[in-house]
């Protein structure tokens, strides 16, 4: 028999002989270096999911740049970076008014998985650029859309105070430059006694993209209980073209003064004014519905309500 044919009968029966155990030997060989492989530290370089999140009213204009970073760590854990990648969110200034703005990343800015044991080596690119679509300013009023109905006995002192009274109406320009105003939301409040102080937002309904700063105003109102004082004496004063001479009937009545109860404490007589302005030259007795002038946020009813104005004879 020749001698390599010889050798080849000598390795086919060494494969032969006991192939099960030397084929399970073999493949746990295999398992055993693919878990020392997966335990040993390597690097990797994965996608990053990069999350712009514009200022409100404004959008993003065109792609964002496309993020990736370098990870350090056993092989089976940076396996699990590519089915949830590492992100990246950032929130763009609301003061921003350009169309740029750069971004700069680092690694800490990178977010994984709790159960990723990998560490973050590098970011590429350190620096992205973003674009933003174009943006107008405009100062404008505000215009108070609230209802405010005292109780019965109460009043509103001096109407609805809105603070701030203009605010800055940001957005694209074909959307802002008709308006001349914005509103609050709507709001009703009933039965009042006490005084109003509340934030209440502007209401933004059908303006698309546009926003404002600040996006709420505080409205407020004074609430007084409303009491009445009753005035005795208080002199009727005739005003005319030629008030020598001229004289009421009667010279003095009584004024019902109605207001909140704190102003009225401190009224006398010479606190408000009845007027007679008689028609003619009043050289035949005129009577004359008599005008009760009281301070502001003050009214006044004369009693009687009218007096007979004559000129003197003589």
């Amino acid at each position: 028999m020749p001698a390599s044919k010889s050798r080849l009968t000598v390795v086919r029966g060494w494969i032969v002989t006991n192939w099960p155990v030397k084929l399970t030997a073999l493949v746990l060989s295999g398992v055993l270096w693919a878990a020392v492989a997966a335990e040993e530290p390597t690097t990797q370089l994965v996608p990053v999911a990069l999350q712009v999140e514009p200022p409100p009213g404004r959008a993003l204009r065109g792609a964002i740049p496309q993020v990736q970073a370098v990870y350090v760590g056993p092989t089976r854990e940076l396996i699990k970076l590519y089915s949830s990648p590492p992100t990246i969110r950032r929130v763009l200034p609301d003061t921003l008014s350009g169309n740029e703005y750069t971004l700069v990343l680092s690694p800490e800015d990178l977010v994984v998985r709790r159960n990723v044991n990998v560490r973050a080596q590098d970011v590429q690119p350190r620096a992205i650029t973003v674009l933003l679509d174009d943006v107008a300013r405009r100062v404008v009023p505000v215009v108070p859309r609230v209802r405010i109905v005292p109780d019965s006995s109460y009043a509103i002192l001096g109407g609805i105070a809105v603070e701030p009274a203009f605010v800055t109406v940001i957005g694209p320009e074909s959307a802002i430059h008709r308006l001349d105003s914005v509103h609050t939301i709507t709001i009703e409040l009933t039965g009042v006694t006490d005084p109003v102080r509340r934030a209440v937002r502007l209401d933004t309904a059908g303006l698309g993209r546009v926003r404002f700063l600040p996006d709420e105003v505080e409205i407020s109102a004074e609430i007084a209980f409303m009491a009445e004082r009753v005035l005795m004496g208080v002199p009727v004063t005739i005003q005319a073209d030629r008030p020598q001479g001229l004289t009421s009937d009667p010279p003095a009545v009584i004024v019902t003064v109605r207001g909140p109860s704190p102003r009225l404490a401190r009224l006398t007589r010479d606190s408000v004014a009845v007027v007679a302005m008689p028609a003619t030259a009043a050289d035949r007795p005129e009577t004359v519905r008599l005008r009760v002038v009281a301070p502001d946020g003050l009214s006044g009813i004369a009693t009687p309500d009218t007096a007979v104005v004559v000129r003197r004879r003589g």
